[in-house]
């Protein structure tokens, strides 16, 4: 009954083909690669697992692959994975228990047995060590040992080999001579194949020591235990290579591998030593796993990819894809193709745990790293591109200030010694949001007064206190999303005095959290003002708004309105209860709004019909937790930044042109099986569009908010258009300025 039980628990599988192949092009990876936890060499290539995406290397040509949610990946952190050279199936294991496997022909297999088995907790649902035998996998994990069955795609049975069946640890399993060894957490067991393997008397405990690594050479099992390398004969295990460090991984190629944080010593399978290779030459990285051949040596690192070097010496050469720094992604801004992204972070403004990380830039479809060794400053949160010059941007730092970056170099380090920002009780000096107004001043946020600055262009700074806000430099405040309106007020978020307002012209300073739910905690986290001047705020427990938000410098009693949803004779509250951590327009007045735990909703100009909700369940997207979105207006590509990796997407907004010499219509022709809408780009503010076919019936109309129009193929909503030619019809106000594109439908 047991075995039966047990058998059942891993085979009701949940299978979902997704072509990689045919992946939605309009996802970009921006994933980093340059961790790599694990690699695998084939005689033809090398497999690399990243953070939770994959590449793998081609030997020969050079080529590398990238692996990841844009391919059908779900995003989630990988904790091993298998390449069958034979079957030419990659297994991937999740932490979680998700299992996915991508088969020749690029589809991915989704098998979410483990993942929703909730006798097995989630933390142990991990996966060590993997052993091949034949075409069954055994996978060492936190609870005992599972097979997989890779020619059928599915879980076999699994052997707890704890006292009465318990949950066990498996560090490592090996196959010897038809007996099979389990690293325990309770030492060292073994079983032959032939036993009934689910009954926890068959596994005889043969040593009481914590082995971390098992392995074979020339037949005999081997095994590692801190810093020692041993082979077992006859019952007996014999120290064969001893190193002044623990050992952390172990892999036997054509010679034997042994990794440390530091080195990799390589020997041959006579236990000769053949060369060491350190990490001194590589900045900031530590050594994760390695193989070597006859030829060479391939290193997993922590910061640098994989690196490979000739056997005899010690010279480097780093495999990875393009990458930024790191997957912890924090905060995007993005313009005129230049994306930059930091990775700090902060839990209601406190910087601990401190983050070590660089900034990195992408820029014309390549990626710009500045590593922290260039600067050494810590917890960089906040990024603003400078919209005259975006070869020029700020970084706040929520622990050492701000600095400024041009060309692509550190060009200057703001803090107390040089400026009105304050070492807030020897906690460092607390950067938040900023923004530049239509003059090209930087307002900039702070933990201590005066908690409002203006850096101007000639690098003077003007001060504005906010003690008539908060009366007490004990009162702590923090503030998230920063806005400047087309009169140059100033607008930004904070944490429990919702909206705070400044108007530079009379120096009005006011705070607002009127109609902002829960009152005692407002924490804005999101805002930003559309081209109807109405103010979209968003915090820990929905969304509202407000049209002419300026009017709150006369009348601070106003109060943030939610957005009514009627929906089968009940009104609804547009996205409450949803915690809103950003809000962007974008060219056509549409808005973007990230969230904790729902993912990204794209609203309509009004809010009140959503045209995408994008979930890692629906999308490329790494995870439902988005903590920034930039919008670039030139290109209509949308940023999500997520602490498990950044991706794109290509939107079709655009921001409005000076003129309209370069008006286009994309896809064209557009066919209407394959698309659902054509869009209109180049296009000036507030002009009118008309659609009309040959014979001038007119089909579709709208006036443009940005410099992009969308069209749905449809005739005012009602029916899809005929095949055929349509003309679209451009014209501003008061007709001076026209233009005309033509649009070919395909059925």
């Amino acid at each position: 009954m047991k075995k039966i039980l047990t058998h059942i628990l891993f085979t009701s599988i949940i299978i979902s083909g997704w072509t990689v192949q045919s992946q939605n092009n309009r996802w970009i990876d921006m994933f980093s690669y340059l961790t790599v936890k694990h690699i695998q060499k084939t005689d033809s290539k090398i497999y690399a697992q990243s953070e939770n995406t994959l590449f793998v290397y081609d030997i020969s040509s050079g080529e590398i692959e990238k692996i990841s949610s844009i391919n059908g990946l779900s995003g989630d952190k990988i904790s091993n994975f298998y390449y069958h050279s034979q079957l030419k199936k990659l297994f991937v294991f999740h932490e979680g228990g998700l299992v996915e496997i991508i088969d020749e022909k690029k589809n991915v297999i989704k098998i979410s047995a483990l993942l929703y088995n909730t006798f097995i907790p989630n933390d142990k649902k991990q996966l060590y060590d993997i052993f091949l035998k034949d075409k069954t996998l055994y996978l060492a994990t936190g609870y005992g040992i599972s097979t997989f069955d890779l020619n059928q795609n599915e879980f076999g049975d699994t052997y707890y080999t704890g006292t009465n069946a318990s949950l066990e640890k498996i560090n490592a399993v090996e196959i010897v001579d038809n007996q099979i060894y389990a690293a325990t957490e309770n030492g060292l067991k073994k079983a032959y194949l032939t036993d009934n393997l689910i009954d926890f008397n068959v596994w005889q405990t043969i040593d009481n020591n914590i082995w971390n690594q098992l392995a074979q050479n020339q037949q005999k099992l081997i095994a590692v235990r801190g810093k020692n390398l041993y082979e077992y004969n006859n019952g007996v295990f014999q120290i064969k290579i001893s190193l002044p460090v623990d050992i952390t991984t172990i892999q036997v190629n054509e010679n034997i591998s042994l990794t440390t944080n530091n080195k990799v010593y390589v020997y041959n399978t006579a236990y000769l030593h053949i060369q060491n290779f350190d990490n001194s030459s590589l900045s900031n990285s530590f050594f994760l796993d390695a193989c070597a051949d006859n030829q060479q040596v391939y290193i997993a690192t922590k910061k640098n990819g994989i690196v490979v070097s000739p056997l005899n010496q010690v010279s480097y050469t780093k495999i990875h894809p393009d990458s930024p720094l790191s997957n912890h992604v924090f905060a995007v801004d993005a313009r005129e193709n230049h994306c930059w992204i930091v990775y700090g972070d902060h839990h209601q403004f406190n910087p601990y745990p401190l983050f070590y990380e660089g900034v990195s830039s992408f820029q014309n479809g390549k990626w710009i790293n500045i590593p922290y060794q260039s600067f050494n400053v810590s917890d960089l949160s906040f990024v603003k591109i400078n919209p005259s010059n975006v070869n020029e941007v700020y970084i706040g730092s929520t622990k050492n200030g701000l600095f400024r970056i041009r060309e692509n170099q550190i060009d200057k380090y703001f803090n107390e010694n040089n400026s009105p920002l304050q070492n807030f009780s020897n906690n460092g000096v607390r950067v938040f949001a900023m923004d530049f107004d239509s003059q090209n001043n930087l307002w900039i946020t702070q933990r201590s007064q005066p908690a409002l600055l203006k850096l101007k262009p000639d690098e003077t700074w003007e001060t504005i206190s906010l003690t008539s806000i908060f009366p007490n430099i004990t009162d702590y405040h923090g503030f998230e999303r920063l806005i400047t309106d087309s009169d140059d007020n100033i607008w930004f978020g904070s944490e429990y005095r919702g909206v705070i307002g400044y108007n530079p012209t009379t120096h009005q300073l006011i705070s607002n959290k009127k109609g902002i739910e829960p009152s005692n905690f407002t924490y804005v986290k999101g805002l930003d003002i559309d081209k109807n001047n109405t103010l979209w705020v968003g915090n820990i427990n929905g969304l509202r708004v407000m049209n002419n938000p300026q009017k709150m410098f006369d009348d601070p009693n106003l109060s943030f309105e939610p957005i009514k949803i009627v929906y089968e004779d009940v009104v609804q509250l547009l996205m409450e209860g949803q915690n809103i951590t950003d809000i962007c327009i974008d060219g056509s007045n549409n808005k973007w709004l990230a969230t904790l735990g729902s993912g990204v909703y794209y609203l309509s100009e009004d809010g009140k019909r959503t045209i995408y909700h994008f979930t890692k369940e629906n999308t490329p997207l790494p995870s439902n937790d988005i903590y920034d979105i930039a919008v670039d207006g030139s290109t209509g590509i949308v940023y999500f930044a997520s602490i498990n990796g950044m991706v794109a997407f290509k939107g079709d907004a655009t921001d409005a042109t000076e003129n309209m010499d370069d008006v286009y219509a994309f896809p064209n022709p557009v066919n209407q099986q394959k698309h659902q809408q054509v869009v209109i780009r180049g296009l000036i503010a507030d002009v009118s569009v008309k659609i009309v076919d040959v014979a001038g019936n007119l089909v579709y109309e709208t006036i443009s908010k940005g410099g992009s129009v969308t069209w749905n193929l449809t005739a005012f909503g009602k029916y899809k258009v005929a095949s055929g030619v349509y003309i679209a019809l451009i014209s501003n106000e008061d007709g001076t300025r026209t233009q005309t594109t033509k649009i070919l439908v395909i059925k």
